[in-house]
């Protein structure tokens, strides 16, 4: 399905447009429209301001859809209540934590040894 929109329709008309036209009855004050770029290979979110015009930004962004995407998602709804939890949850929620942490920090030590390498041979080709 497509929205039509004009280069001033704002973040929360579009919201509000896309929970019409895929008939979801929830309140558009429990989702946002997230901003999405690429950069290095990794995709970055950003939260869009109610009042900013997304289809603007867009255009701005040039052709390449890869450049910027949109994307609608449910709204944070902040702060975890930790007291609700029991402490084997609690627990198996710190082993969770524990393994995404150890994942995040090999991806980015895989990332900087490409990069060292890279330099290495760089400094290589131009030692005389």
């Amino acid at each position: 399905m497509q929205l039509h929109i004009s280069s001033t329709t704002t973040a929360r008309e579009v919201i509000q447009g896309l929970l019409k036209k895929y008939m979801v009855l929830d309140n558009p004050r429990k989702f946002a429209l997230y901003k999405q770029t690429h950069r290095e290979g990794q995709a970055l979110f950003q939260k869009l301001p109610l009042c900013e015009c997304p289809l603007l930004q867009r255009l701005m962004a040039g052709p390449d859809p890869k450049q910027l995407s949109f994307i609608l998602k449910e709204n944070e709804t902040g702060e975890v209540e930790w007291h609700a939890f029991s402490v084997p949850e609690l627990q198996n929620f710190l082993v969770i934590l524990g393994k995404e942490e150890g994942e995040r920090v090999r991806t980015v030590e895989q990332r900087y040894s490409v990069y060292r390498h890279k330099l290495q041979q760089a400094l290589q080709h131009h030692d005389p």
